[in-house]
């Protein structure tokens, strides 16, 4: 073989294995590139699952506490315990409605007021369940 043809090959061979490294590239970025639209999809899911557990827990926490101020107008004695749970429900619910102002808050504010005035009675006067 001439050097002229050997050369030739050589060149053919370097520019076929260019361009198979370039689609193997493209390939790969792709991929890559789809990999992070999946992703980011996801964690915009995970986001919305969140904001939707974060609402029905509130939801839930003011169950709790129109539930317990019922409780305490119709004359159910609590423990100090329960007392305190509902405290708490009423801190992650006023928490919750400070975050997120479009959330309709005006349902549980009364009873809130009276379930710690009642607490406080009930903790001066030592007459829990």
């Amino acid at each position: 073989m001439t050097l002229d043809f050997i050369n030739i090959l050589i060149g053919g061979g370097l520019l076929a294995f260019i361009q198979w490294a370039v689609d193997k590239y493209s390939l790969w970025r792709n991929k890559k590139d789809k990999t992070a639209e999946a992703i980011e999809g996801l964690t915009d899911k995970v986001s919305e699952l969140k904001d939707t557990m974060d609402e029905r827990d509130a939801v839930l926490a003011r169950t709790h506490i129109l539930r317990f101020n019922d409780e305490i107008y119709n004359g159910v004695k609590h423990s100090k315990e329960y007392f305190d749970q509902t405290l708490e429900d009423i801190d992650n619910y006023n928490r919750f409605c400070e975050s997120h102002p479009e959330f309709r808050n005006s349902r549980t504010v009364m009873a809130a007021e009276n379930i710690k005035d009642t607490y406080n009675r009930l903790l001066d006067s030592h007459s829990f369940l």
